[in-house]
């Protein structure tokens, strides 16, 4: 429901991703598609199940390309550069990690449109 709300984010997100070509990462579609679809559109799954579904190679790539990071650690509440990437991470965590995934396992961006499971 907040698509709009952070659309800007998310497509900053997603060419970030692209641009970067997801640092090389390999597509695990195969592997994981039926049961990644079945999360992501399941109201009873939290962005949790998600990310343990990534692999700890995928986990350091959104560590480190994730456009939003700490100002100053002692900051409380934590201040970030890109606050509003912060944001939409915070609020939209599932609708994030799920984009991610699939767009990794896209090949970044082989396709027309995401592939779901069937």
């Amino acid at each position: 429901m907040d698509n709009a709300t952070f659309e800007t984010e998310f497509q900053c997100w997603f060419a970030n991703m692209c641009t970067s070509k997801c640092d090389g990462l390999k597509s695990l579609y195969d592997d994981r598609n039926k049961e990644l679809t079945a999360k992501c559109q399941s109201v009873e799954t939290d962005w949790l199940k998600i990310w343990k579904m990534f692999t700890p190679e995928e986990v350091t790539y959104f560590k480190k390309a994730y456009p939003a990071s700490a100002i100053d650690d002692e900051t409380k509440p934590t201040i970030s550069y890109k606050q509003a990437m912060e944001t939409a991470k915070e609020i939209n965590k599932k609708e994030l990690l799920c984009l991610t995934l699939y767009t990794i396992d896209d090949e970044c961006v082989k396709y027309k449109y995401i592939r779901l499971g069937k």
